[in-house]
């Protein structure tokens, strides 16, 4: 069956383009916006999904609209590809060579990924979860995953520890649960159990965020007030009370 949660897309895009998008389902889905990049062979596993999804996958996740576009821009030597200064250093050496390829219909442009390499989850216009340059291929589809599960409930995502070092730098509060690759999702699960059972009751906002630790801090304006290790939630819950 055709669906029009999924497209595929090709020319300049600026964000605003995409806020309207997002504007249009108004609370109903998560917008993705994923560029596979020509020259990443791990691209593949984005490239897999995506492929899924059109073949009707995506009409088991009813919480989702994708768009996805291919980029040509070529990644640096490090994994993951290139940053924005080695995209803008390249656009300077050949400036008539770039303006031709920002027309390219079949390419994908867009300015929240300027590395044209990564993918973005809209979680609200003003929340925005980006994952570019050396960002983890694997992670790609069970960070959707995770964050269709999330959607609507008071528990929210951040995107790793630079979304973290990012989230302290803006001097934001709220309760953070790290966890690591060895974190089992059966614990995930029971964690975001754990705090969905709380309800209205708690007032504080809970993030989960992948990182290399397994520890619950609660920050407040950006500085760290009580930090455990482990999932104990109850246990920081009456740290905080204290």
């Amino acid at each position: 069956m055709a669906t029009n949660r999924i497209k595929k897309l090709g020319g300049i895009y600026k964000n605003d383009d995409f806020k309207k998008l997002l504007n249009q389902l108004n609370g109903r889905a998560l917008l993705v916006v994923a560029i596979i990049n020509q020259h990443c062979d791990e691209c593949i596993k984005l490239h897999k999904f995506v492929g899924q999804l059109e073949q009707g996958f995506i009409d088991k996740l009813p919480q989702l609209v994708m768009v996805y576009g291919i980029s040509d821009l070529p990644l640096t030597p490090e994994k993951g590809g290139s940053d924005r200064s080695s995209v803008s250093n390249s656009e300077n050496d050949n400036g008539e060579e770039s303006q031709k390829k920002l027309g390219d219909s079949r390419i994908l442009t867009w300015a929240g990924i300027p590395s044209g390499h990564g993918y973005a989850i809209f979680l609200s216009e003003n929340d925005v979860l980006t994952y570019q340059g050396d960002f983890d291929h694997d992670e790609f589809v069970p960070n959707i995953i995770d964050n269709i599960r999330r959607f609507r409930s008071s528990i929210k995502t951040i995107a790793g520890l630079k979304g973290k070092r990012i989230f302290m730098e803006k001097k934001r509060s709220g309760i953070i649960i790290e966890t690591s690759g060895t974190t089992q999702n059966s614990q995930i699960l029971e964690l975001e159990g754990k705090v969905n059972s709380y309800k209205e009751k708690l007032k504080i906002p809970v993030f989960f965020c992948k990182g290399l630790s397994q520890e619950i801090a609660y920050i407040v304006d950006g500085e760290v007030k009580q930090k455990i290790k482990g999932f104990n939630f109850d246990k920081i819950l009456r740290k905080i009370k204290k």
